[in-house]
């Protein structure tokens, strides 16, 4: 795998920015394409090849910010991504986890937009998202 930048993302990425919610792991967006994996296991934390994916690949190529940060919309959408993916297959306490993700970026950020997520989720998927938004601003 031959990287050039690499992107924190997930747990690790919100505790910087202000998240109480624990996570251990090191979570990274990267772009390889000359590697077709979606998820890459290393010993220094897992990376998401954003290259194997077109949700990935909308926000390495919109969403990386001038700080060379993925911005907050970039993370609320691989939250939302996420949170769906792990309510489709049954992973309740992961899809817990990025609930709560989902509205301390709502909270705390003001996060609002997941138009790329959109495009990669059910619209009855996205009618359950908005919902949690909602619920944050009080609508």
């Amino acid at each position: 795998m031959r990287l050039i930048n690499q992107y924190l993302i997930g747990g690790q990425r919100l505790r910087e920015l202000g998240s109480d919610r624990h996570t251990d792991d090191c979570d990274w967006l990267v772009n390889s394409p000359d590697d077709d994996r979606l998820f890459i296991h290393a010993p220094d934390g897992d990376y998401i090849n954003a290259s194997a994916h077109p949700l990935y690949a909308e926000i390495w190529a919109e969403e990386i910010g001038n700080d060379e940060q993925v911005t907050v919309t970039g993370l609320l959408n691989m939250c939302v991504f996420a949170f769906v993916q792990h309510c489709e297959n049954g992973f309740w306490d992961k899809a817990d986890a990025k609930e709560y993700d989902i509205k301390f970026l709502a909270r705390k950020f003001n996060a609002r937009n997941f138009d790329i997520a959109k495009k990669y989720i059910s619209s009855g998927a996205a009618i359950e998202v908005q919902k949690i938004l909602d619920a944050v601003i009080g609508r």
